[in-house]
């Protein structure tokens, strides 16, 4: 026995190398994909804070008028806000109380008037706790606390300096526009703009790093110290200026923490704990007015109104929880897909040493020996390198799996692949055994028939399960990791059916031509079509997962980009803002602004005038479709309503105190019915819409609406109740009406509303910052290039393509390794019909272009099964593949081909075939008659 495992060592090496590389991927694939995650999260959780989307608690703050004036030299307001902050972070509760971190406190000033050398100035003074620290001081020195009879120090940032042309230890006067106390303000210093942590700070703060000039004077931001502030209110005895504080909190995790977060049950307890967090620390800072025991809502010694705070840690969180549903579904797929093919390449191996010992086998049998026993031989030869492979490959998976992350539930299938592989051959012995056995049995062809049969049959059962379920929990499914080999299998088999075909009636053909070489070639290869089928499984999982991974990356990749597109409107978006339906002057004067424009929508409840039928859910939205034409000239909603001679329309004029508004109504409002007029309640009833046309289905998925019903996705993503009308709403029919059309209406009379703005370099920063002064809490700005930039480099987007990459490499190299296997396994029966050629008289180059003929039509059926394959993954996945959910969007991505990655890999498949042929008519040549045919064949 020590001798035949000797004598198979090269095969026994390709077992051990095989089962290192399955066990390797088995263990470490889900511990590393729930880091890519983990990261992916992180970096969502860190974009989403720089883009000021975290948790934002917020209340304003007056003076107390029963509290003496005393020296602000010794005020605690600066201890009592941070006390402060420390106590909103005790309304968190396991698992965020340990992720939850203060990130800054802010309290600001409503804007004062000023004059400088330039000219008329707003100045908001802020006290930060991030502000910059002393050593970013350039010239002077930071604020310190103001004094009963010093005027409020003030620092200002090395631009202001020179756009206002100040100067260290200048005073100015300062005094609200309307009502409160005048004071005085000294320029203590200048800063440089800081790095690192505190640059959040300039991003939020635009005009605490440079002014701007809007009407005809300058805005600006100064930084004072927490006394400063304590003496404004103090001076303001109750009056103006009433301040704003805000405290901002962010999740902050460790690699570990993100890893345990970013499985589906972590993330809705993030989730529901973040809901929890917002609705709880309003109580722990004020208790509710019915509590009769509360203390009056104060900071210290100043009052204040009652909390408010702003979470938008859940919408992220439900974003990245099905996004990263679907990226584990797709990964997923690629791993048992190249879980599939290494099985097969096992299943290759194991055939060519029971064709090589197939001999010997047949002498063993007849001197005694039992198919079992034979099968139990076999057993203990591949039982060292079938170990030897298990350990190798669940030992790296352990060295290099994040802490924490692989476990005994994850090696445990890593164990069961190895054991699947080591049992292999001596599964395939056994049967190989008992076909030569002389025992009755069904025909061959009937057995195939069989097989055949039982492999479509389960391969379409896998299918409409997963169709008809959807993927389980996180992605990860029994049945979905199955899918791949038996879609494969049946892909197989219908190829090993079908190509033999062609190649009859090619090589029936060839017959009456000169040459044998055609002849010969094609009738071999329809011949042998069975015998290579688990070469084509290899062959076809390979492409297959290789093109779906190109085609799923190219759409997400794309779709990601589209639904960027969408949701920001234009070059850049502020959603909250121009409920009135004009654009305020500051965000129109925001440097690289050419044009804007504002587009506003409501729900309400129309009832047809004709037969009554109610629809509650209706969304109304208006633009202005000349500005939106002339901005965005492929816009679909402008050029529907356009052709329906809608644009430009005057306001309208009530008839009877009456107003009807024309509108074009999408396909799925009232059965697409047009002519009916339609109540509604707005203007205490006094309003109608006709449909007087169809809205284009590019409509809904114009950029012009994007914002505002991307905002009704949102909501209803998060599963809001009945109360959000807009949740509802969002996949509610659409009617479109020109701008004009609802002038008559009041801002508070509309849902939604937004400000595009059009540009094509625009000032991010002072837009963010003028965009949150404008739409308030609740708004949005969102920047196109910013949403592009994220799409691009979103986490778990990499993540899926680093899998798939990882899995075509590794596919490829066991595809190699099948397809020389496969050659080794007819090596013998084509050297013999070569070296029987040769002795006729064919030359050495024909016997190479027989090889290659005889090899070709396996590889152009490999290459067309598997392309169609994984071009076709998609659709046959149906509902276990919704990509939207990973892009957004208005709709679901269309499928985009990677036509690139799909040319490569049929010049890869047809290299590696020239390859593996080159390199066998290289040994044939060197192969002697003697060593392929024994003395008593026939020639």
């Amino acid at each position: 026995m020590r001798r035949e495992a000797w004598a198979e060592a090269p095969l026994l090496a390709c077992l051990t190398l095989v089962v290192a590389l399955l066990a390797l991927v088995t263990a470490a694939g889900p511990p590393l994909l729930d880091r890519w995650a983990a990261d992916a999260l992180r970096s969502r959780l860190a974009v989403a804070q720089q883009n000021d989307a975290e948790i934002r608690h917020t209340l304003t703050m007056k003076g107390n008028e029963a509290l003496s004036a005393g020296d602000p030299s010794g005020s605690t307001l600066a201890h009592d806000l941070r006390g402060t902050g420390e106590e909103l972070l005790t309304a968190a509760e396991p698992p965020l109380k340990a992720m939850l971190v203060h990130g800054s406190t802010r309290v600001e000033v409503p804007q004062l008037a000023a004059v400088t050398a330039a000219g008329p100035l707003q100045l908001g003074l802020l006290y930060a706790d991030d502000a910059p620290p002393g050593s970013a001081y350039t010239q002077g020195s930071m604020p310190g606390p103001a004094t009963a009879t010093s005027p409020i120090p003030v620092g200002f940032s090395i631009a202001a300096r020179d756009v206002l042309h100040l100067r260290v230890g200048q005073r100015f006067h300062l005094w609200p526009d309307v009502g409160g106390n005048d004071t005085d303000a000294v320029v203590t210093g200048f800063f440089a703009p800081p790095t690192g942590a505190a640059a959040r700070l300039w991003h939020e703060e635009a005009l605490l790093a440079r002014p701007i000039r809007t009407e005809g004077r300058w805005r600006a931001q100064a930084v004072v110290d927490a006394a400063s502030i304590d003496a404004l209110l103090q001076g303001s005895r109750g009056q103006d200026p009433r301040v704003t504080v805000q405290w901002r909190d962010s999740i902050r995790m460790t690699p570990g923490q993100a890893t345990r977060m970013a499985t589906p049950a972590g993330l809705r307890t993030l989730r529901d704990e973040a809901d929890s967090f917002a609705s709880a620390v309003a109580d722990v800072y004020c208790p509710a007015a019915e509590d009769y025991m509360a203390t009056p809502c104060s900071v210290g010694f100043f009052a204040t109104t009652p909390l408010t705070t702003d979470d938008d840690v859940p919408d992220m969180l439900v974003a990245f929880a099905r996004a990263r549903d679907q990226a584990r579904t797709l990964e997923s797929f690629a791993l048992a897909g190249l879980i599939a093919v290494g099985l097969a390449t096992v299943v290759v191996t194991a055939r060519l040493a029971v064709h090589r010992r197939a001999a010997a086998q047949a002498l063993q049998r007849a001197r005694g020996a039992s198919a079992t026993d034979l099968a139990l031989v076999r057993l203990l030869q591949t039982a060292p390198a079938a170990l030897l492979g298990a350990v190798l490959g669940t030992g790296a998976a352990v060295l290099f799996a994040p802490a924490g992350g692989t476990g005994h539930g994850s090696l445990l299938p890593a164990l069961v692949v190895a054991a699947v592989a080591w049992l292999t051959l001596p599964l395939l012995t056994l049967a190989a055994a008992r076909d030569r056995s002389g025992s009755e049995s069904r025909p061959a062809a009937v057995r195939r028939l069989a097989v055949e049969g039982m492999v479509l049959l389960l391969a379409v059962a896998g299918v409409l399960m997963v169709r008809a379920h959807g993927a389980g929990a996180g992605g990860q499914d029994v049945r979905l990791a199955v899918v791949p080999a038996l879609l494969g299998a049946a892909a197989v088999v219908l190829l090993v059916r079908l190509y033999p075909l062609p190649l009859r009636l090619v090589s029936r053909a060839a017959r009456g031509r000169r040459g044998t070489v055609p002849l010969i070639a094609f009738s071999r290869a329809a011949r042998e079509a069975p015998g290579h089928a688990l070469a084509l499984l290899v062959l076809v999982m390979t492409l297959s997962t290789a093109v779906f991974g190109g085609l799923v990356s190219r759409t997400v990749a794309d779709g990601s980009a589209t639904a960027a597109v969408w949701s920001s409107g234009a070059d850049a978006v502020v959603i909250g803002a121009g409920r009135d339906g004009t654009v305020d002057k500051a965000l129109a004067t925001v440097q690289g602004v050419r044009k804007a424009t504002v587009v506003r929508s409501l729900v309400n409840e129309l009832t047809s005038t004709t037969d009554g039928a109610r629809y509650t859910t209706a969304r109304v939205a208006g633009l202005d479709a000349g500005v939106l034409a002339a901005q965005a000239p492929d816009s679909a909603a402008a050029r529907a309503l356009t052709a329906a001679g809608l644009a430009g329309r005057p306001e309208p004029a009530p008839v009877d105190g009456h107003y009807v508004l024309p509108a074009l109504a999408s396909a799925d409002f009232a059965g697409g019915t047009i002519g009916d007029t339609y109540s509604t309640v707005l203007r205490r009833r006094t309003v109608s819409i006709r449909v007087v046309g169809r809205l284009p289905d590019a409509a809904r998925r114009d950029p012009a609406l994007g914002p505002l019903l991307s905002i009704d996705q949102r909501d209803a993503g998060r599963g809001e109740g009945g109360d959000s009308r807009t949740a509802v709403a969002a996949g509610s029919p659409l009617l479109l009406v020109d701008a004009a059309e609802l002038r008559m209406l009041g801002p508070d009379e509309y849902d939604n509303a937004a400000v595009l703005l059009y540009g094509p370099h625009l000032d991010g920063d002072v837009l963010r910052t003028e965009g949150a002064r404008i739409a308030g809490p609740s708004g949005q700005v969102r920047i196109k290039a910013d949403e592009l930039s994220l799409a691009a480099h979103d986490g778990l987007l990499r993540g899926v393509r680093r899998t798939y990459a990882a899995a075509t490499a590794l596919a490829v190299l066991f595809a190699l390794m099948a397809l020389l296997l496969e050659l080794l396994l007819s090596a013998r029966d084509r050297g013999r019909t070569a070296s029987r050629l040769r002795t006729l008289g064919l030359p050495t180059r024909s016997i190479a272009a027989l090889d290659v003929l005889e090899l070709t039509p396996m590889t152009l059926a490999a290459a067309a099964g598997g392309v169609a394959l994984g071009l076709l993954l998609p659709s046959v996945l149906g509902p276990a593949l919704t990509l939207r959910e990973f892009t957004g969007g208005p709709a679901a991505p269309a499928l985009h081909t990677d036509y690139a990655l799909t040319a490569g890999l049929g010049v890869g498949l047809v290299a590696l075939v020239t390859a593996a042929v080159a390199a066998e008519t290289w040994a044939g040549r060197r192969r002697g008659l003697g060593t392929v045919l024994r003395l008593g064949d026939s020639v």
